[in-house]
């Protein structure tokens, strides 16, 4: 068996591949770059033509033996016969013969429908014709990416293409070259080019003669609002195939933690997902730092942020494989799932129905469990089961589902009772079952292995029987699909954005209703909130966050619900050290039915110690605490989570709000606006708020969106 996972019994090797384009470019980059084919076709929505552009300029640059084409499925990446009626006109253009397909990319709608029809087109034994990159995953097409291109397929470009003067004096001469060739530069300014030229040149010899890595020194990348202008740089970039290793350069212990989040938002946005981040010191050893990380931004975990003294740096970091194993270790650590030798039987051809099971058919459910719980818990409202199996991957938080599930069974069938005790849930705790064993997220052949099994011991032949694949990765969402149809039933989707049911086989429904999840399952850390935030933050955690800001917003975005609507409060608040990185997270949650809105608002002065000086916060600073805080609630609400950062008049508002809108790029299609939306959980709404005449933005009613 080949690298691509072909056998000498399989069909002929194409010369096609279609390969699906999403938000994040660089997945299509590399399987068209891998695919060993003449000819490429990149299939993307209408919101993702420009990345799916980029993806083909870069692949023209870099490989002359294939043709690149961009298809669009439309403007609707969410409808599955869009995608199914363009893979049927490639079928008949390449008369039968068959093609590989990549569905890393794009939607999940589109990754599963295009699988599907990938295998129905074609022959049995032609698993291997589908590919999927897991985050392990170690391409051949990645050896011919280089730092540019990386940047270039996410819209970024470099100022210079060359190491800057004075780190190349360093590197030709020494220091005492240096001093010599710039006599006027400050003291601090020549440390810090000795520093960052060190680094540079020791991982430069450590990587000698790798046609696989690259190393750049200093780069500055092209600011896309200021012509002329620069809105981020890097010291040192070193890249081992398509991952990227981002180094950063400081004299102080104190400037690593303050800058951790913005170097890991401004790396990912220029070279994606695959990134890492090294700080390297020079000052005094501190013993904790990496740990003080954590503590100011937990979403820094030590897998994508290194923190290394300089001594520690030149002594352990002494050959490409020390090197490899302190910052690529995962590289190859997976092996392939292994491939059956026949498709799985189907016991007769299933019999579907006529119509989307409605939630009084009492449907069978099964439903995964991401690191998101809400996509479950809105799965149950969504199809009322008489029965549920939740799926967790080894990557949930399964800590009090089936509680959560029975309370959301109970509030959808008798809406206006109150919850009941635990005794009265029993009945609807036992309704849902959560699967001993968690499923390998990245195996799809195990996930429909395990559904099947399930289905097969509990369905009678008269219930109905509904998969929804919200949740999960794409290989996963994949295998439940395909169980789902093996068995008859139906594949769904749900859509926040338009409060909608995607149903592969009957297309889309609206939603019925509203759920009520149990919030305090979702919003862990969090406490219902009574009155005004002011009353219960005090002291020095008063000055971290904006508070009279927060409870202007939740004050009129509350009383412009037509719904019901709950606050929670970030109640770390009131905690002596931990209020200190309270600007990391929301600090509001505003829950409006089975929505979230969360409120940010960063202070421009904070601390960064309990009884340390309020420091002025850049504006960068400011962009990082709103983006972490984004990627909290997204990580609790995923969609139906949207975050708002408020900050006044008179900061440096307008450039902070760039640099948000920048970040935001690389995972949205396009700006919001002065609007509260969801269906992206990734773009943060800026608002700027003038007490004296609050925007408009906070009077809109959420429990109509």
């Amino acid at each position: 068996m080949d690298e691509s996972g072909m056998d000498a019994e399989s069909v002929a090797a194409p010369d096609t591949a279609v390969v699906l384009v999403g938000q994040n470019p660089t997945p299509a980059l590399l399987a068209a770059l891998t695919m060993p084919v003449g000819r490429l076709l990149l299939v993307c929505s209408q919101a993702t033509l420009v990345m799916a552009r980029r993806v083909a300029a870069a692949v023209d640059r870099l490989r002359s033996d294939r043709s690149t084409r961009v298809l669009s499925m439309g403007p609707d990446p969410h409808d599955p016969e869009a995608i199914t009626a363009l893979l049927e006109r490639v079928q008949r253009a390449l008369a039968g013969r068959p093609w590989y397909l990549d569905y890393t990319g794009g939607t999940k709608i589109m990754s599963v429908a295009a699988a599907l029809y990938h295998e129905r087109s074609h022959p049995p034994r032609s698993h291997h014709l589908r590919r999927y990159l897991d985050p392990h995953s170690d391409p051949t097409g990645a050896q011919v990416v280089d730092l540019r291109t990386l940047a270039e397929v996410h819209g970024v470009h470099w100022i210079q293409q060359r190491d800057p003067a004075p780190v190349r004096r360093f590197l030709q001469g020494g220091e005492r070259a240096l001093r010599e060739a710039y006599p006027c530069l400050p003291e601090g300014e020549l440390n810090g080019i000795v520093a960052e030229g060190c680094v540079l040149a020791h991982l430069r010899r450590s990587t000698r003669g790798r046609p696989d890595t690259e190393v750049l020194g200093a780069r500055r990348v092209a600011d896309p609002y200021r012509p002329g202008g620069s809105i981020a740089d890097f010291d040192v970039l070193l890249r081992h195939r398509h991952r990227v290793l981002c180094v950063e350069v400081k004299s102080r212990a104190e400037d690593v933690v303050a800058r951790a989040g913005w170097t890991v938002a401004k790396s990912r946005r220029v070279f994606g997902g695959a990134t890492q981040v090294l700080f390297v010191y020079t000052g005094p050893v501190v013993e904790d730092l990496r740990e003080r990380i954590t503590v100011y931004n937990p979403a820094l975990s030590a897998r994508t942020v290194h923190v290394w003294h300089m001594d520690a740096l030149m002594k352990r970091i002494s050959s490409f494989d020390a090197l490899r194993r302190a910052f690529f270790p995962s590289l190859g650590a997976r092996s392939p799932a292994p491939v059956p030798d026949s498709p799985r039987p189907v016991p007769g051809p299933p019999a579907f129905p006529r119509h989307h099971p409605k939630p009084s058919e009492g449907p069978l459910l099964v439903t995964p469990l991401g690191g998101s719980r809400l996509g479950a818990l809105t799965a149950l409202h969504a199809h009322r089961p008489s029965r549920a199996l939740v799926l967790p991957s080894k990557q949930s938080l399964r800590a009090n589902v089936r509680e959560a599930a029975a309370r959301t069974l109970y509030a959808v069938e008798h809406p206006k009772r109150p919850t009941p005790d635990a005794e009265a849930l029993r009945t609807y705790r036992d309704r849902v079952r959560l699967a001993a064993d968690p499923v390998d997220g990245f195996d799809p052949e195990a996930v429909a292995t395990a559904v099947r099994e399930w289905i097969a011991r509990e369905h009678d032949g008269r219930c109905p029987v509904v998969v929804d694949f919200t949740t999960g990765t794409k290989a996963m969402s994949l295998g439940l699909a395909k169980a789902a149809l093996g068995a008859g039933g139906c594949a769904t989707y749900q859509l926040a954005r338009e409060r909608a049911v995607v149903c592969l086989r009957h297309g889309r429904s609206a939603l019925r209703g509203r759920a009520g999840p149990d919030w305090s399952l979702v919003l862990s850390g969090y406490e219902p909130l009574e009155g005004e935030l002011a009353r219960l933050v005090h002291g020095p955690a008063r000055e971290q966050v904006e508070v009279e800001l927060l409870d202007l917003a939740a004050r009129r975005l509350a009383a412009a619900a037509s719904g019901p609507c709950r606050v929670w409060w970030d109640s770390s608040l009131q905690d002596s050290s931990a209020f200190l990185t309270a600007q990391e997270r929301p600090t509001l949650v505003l829950a409006f039915d089975d929505r979230a809105v969360g409120l940010a608002a960063p202070a421009w002065r904070r601390r960064r110690t309990p009884r340390g000086p309020r420091r002025e916060v850049s504006p960068g600073g400011w962009a990082q605490s709103v983006f972490a805080a984004t990627t909290h609630l997204s990580v609790r609400c995923d969609v139906a989570g949207t975050l708002v950062a408020l900050t006044r008049p008179g900061r440096d508002v307008t450039r902070a709000g760039e640099l948000v809108d920048w970040v935001a790029q690389g995972t949205s299609e396009g700006a919001s606006g002065e609007r509260i939306g969801f269906g992206d959980p990734n773009r943060p709404l800026v608002v700027e708020v003038d007490p004296r005449v609050p925007p408009a933005v906070l009077d809109t009613d959420v429990g109509l969106l």
